[in-house]
């Protein structure tokens, strides 16, 4: 036994894997267990779901479950109680002496409301259950005896296509062995890909994994176990992190959205006091119809108001009343901008994981300067002007600066130079720049922000010039003040404030661009963003422009596999891939028939850029063409 399986944390292990051998067994004598399992239900709580559906008629009591539902009966979304006195009756049934679990750290659980591998009655196949034992029986031997995968697979794609499996198929495979079996199940999946940087295909039935992908995953987790950076060295510590990385999600959801109707509210009453009572009042239904699922609202509030207190964002006076403590430090030139928070920013069809976001946000917070960099259609764009009002907190334009950089700006077009002026003379004119400077000096409470558009199209070292030096985050007080090229006065500094903020889009795949100054690279964060075909952007496309989920699969496996030719091109690579905003339709944008209009954005935009991306080699063109119209 290793040190991971000696972590008392997942002492549950031996007994799932004890189950599962023992329910096994127990494939022949199927009628007999269901009979059992409805007997417990009589006498322990947590078990009316085993309710069949048939096409016509009344429901009746179930009479056939698959073994992966048998060991859901104690992973659903019960207390930890309910679970091990389900789990300690149904262990007693088919004769597993392992000692029962009384914490589960690391288990996933089923929604309630959709706890079943298979249809009801009425809808499922006579041998979708049998398909399940048959995964069951194989994953079993499998763990046990590695060596050929092909039943594995065979049994696992056959099981993928139950209606009802989905993803559960995974979070299946490990209950029954959670040394050997990964579970891919929302939280997992995101951590696996966000965080272990571990690509999860979706090139099985319906949109999800195959049996072999989901060996290849598995096999590549295993190897990152090994290396002392990874930050988890077994399947129950991923499972386990990937579950607490989601509830501190929740909690950050929580807080950013009540601290964003806090800071409206504040605005409309123009005072920084407010009480629980009248905050309630104002944002009770919003924010039940946001958490419908919550039925503590007021407690749930009170509780998150009281983190918002421990942050540092307000202070208590007694008797439910609150101080928001940064209203004098909002900024706005008035009241008339809308808050602008990161939940504004996910709504607005950011496909980000949260922390990433979080992530990027503090490192232009510390770093003052940040450079957003990816294939093209990865929303740098985009992505730059959301950034800064999350910032600024406001949709405040007034105080954005925007420029695009290009072979022709010169330091005089960008700092300061000699300009004609209104009566035809030279004046000496400030440019963006120095405007931006100037008006950051002038409203120090407030934050301000320079957007530059492909900036590595001009010649950042020269177009900068001396205030290269002052972009330093600790270069930005007066005491660092340097004389410009061009003075107004003799006596003349100038220096960068600590509330202005650049951020820079760079275009990593134009090969006619030369590299960044390497220190104009040290004043940087520099921001990798990747295409992102996730359940985000499929959600967030379907809503709002209403593509059929299937079309979207459909997108997602093309662009993937399209991505994956560019990835492993020689002459190319990773930084030639072809980003979502390709076919994520623009606001207020009709799609009719969503096919025809794929077929058409594939037509006119990437196909295009392919033909760039492989001038001299057409029969490339045309191999991903077929790829992308599946032809």
């Amino acid at each position: 036994m290793d040190a991971a399986e000696k972590d008392g944390r997942f002492a549950w292990a031996n007994f799932y894997q004890a189950f599962a051998k023992q329910l096994l067994t127990w494939r022949s004598r199927r009628d007999e267990r269901v009979a059992g399992i409805h007997q417990i239900t009589t006498e322990v709580a947590g078990m009316s779901h085993l309710q069949d559906k048939p096409a016509q008629g009344e429901p009746y009591p179930l009479k056939d479950i698959c073994p992966f539902t048998t060991i859901g009966l104690f992973n659903r979304t019960l207390t930890d109680a309910n679970r091990s006195n389900i789990a300690g009756h149904l262990a007693k049934l088919i004769g597993v002496s392992e000692t029962v679990p009384d914490s589960f750290a690391g288990v996933p659980v089923l929604n309630n409301q959709k706890s079943w591998f298979f249809s009801s009655e009425g809808k499922r196949h006579t041998a979708d259950i049998d398909k399940l034992w048959e995964m069951f029986a194989q994953a079993l031997n499998y763990a046990d005896n590695p060596t050929n995968s092909a039943n594995f697979i065979y049994s696992y794609d056959n099981a993928s296509g139950v209606r009802n499996v989905g993803w559960n198929l995974t979070i299946g495979l490990y209950w029954c062995c959670p040394w050997f079996y990964p579970t891919l199940d929302s939280q997992s999946k995101s951590y696996i890909q966000n965080v272990l940087n571990i690509t999860i295909l979706r090139d099985g039935k319906k949109g999800r994994s195959s049996g072999r992908n989901y060996l290849n995953i598995r096999s590549d987790i295993n190897n990152l176990f090994s290396q002392p950076d990874c930050p988890v060295h077994s399947f129950p510590e991923l499972s386990l992190m990937a579950w607490n990385r989601a509830d501190d999600k929740e909690q950050k959801g929580w807080k950013v959205s009540l601290l964003d109707k806090v800071k409206k509210l504040c605005l409309a009453k123009n005072s920084p006091h407010l009480t629980r009572t009248e905050f309630i009042e104002t944002y009770r239904e919003e924010i039940q119809a946001e958490h419908p699922d919550n039925n503590t609202i007021e407690h749930t509030i009170s509780h998150y108001l009281q983190k918002l207190r421990k942050d540092g964002e307000l202070t208590f006076h007694g008797n439910g009343k609150y101080q928001y403590i940064h209203f004098n430090n909002a900024a706005v030139p008035g009241k008339n901008n809308a808050s602008y928070t990161l939940s504004h920013l996910i709504e607005e069809g950011c496909f980000l994981d949260e922390e990433k976001i979080h992530f990027i946000l503090q490192r232009l917070k510390d770093k003052k300067n940040l450079i957003l960099q990816g294939p093209p259609g990865t929303g740098k764009t985009w992505l730059a002007r959301r950034l800064a009002y999350c910032l600024t907190g406001e949709k405040a334009p007034e105080r954005i600066s925007a420029v695009q950089f290009h072979p022709n700006l010169s330091y005089e077009d960008f700092i300061r130079g000699w300009r004609p002026g209104k009566e035809g003379r030279l004046e000496l004119i400030d440019g963006p720049f120095v405007n931006a400077i100037n008006k950051a000096l002038n409203n120090p409470a407030a934050k301000y922000v320079v957007i530059i558009e492909e900036i590595n199209r001009g010649n950042p070292a020269q177009i900068f010039g001396e205030t290269l030096t002052l972009m330093e985050a600790d270069k930005r007080t007066p005491t660092e003040a340097l004389e410009l090229s061009y003075r107004t006065a003799p006596d003349e500094k100038i220096y960068i404030p600590e509330n202005l903020y650049i951020i820079g889009t760079m275009n990593i795949a134009d090969r006619s661009l030369a590299l960044l100054d390497l220190a104009l690279r040290r004043r940087f964060a520099f921001i990798d963003l990747k295409p992102v075909f996730n359940e985000a952007w499929k959600n967030w496309v379907n809503q709002k422009f209403a593509v059929d989920p299937d079309v979207l699969n459909l997108i997602e496996s093309r662009l993937t596999a399209l991505n994956e030719m560019l990835a492993n091109d020689l002459a190319l690579g990773p930084q030639f891939c072809v980003g979502h905003s390709y076919v994520t339709p623009a606001a207020g944008q009709q799609i009719g028939e969503a096919i025809a209009w794929y077929e058409q954005v594939v037509e006119t935009e990437i196909c295009p850029l392919l033909a760039e991306y492989w001038f001299d080699a057409p029969n490339k063109v045309n191999d991903a063409r077929k790829v992308l119209l599946a032809q």
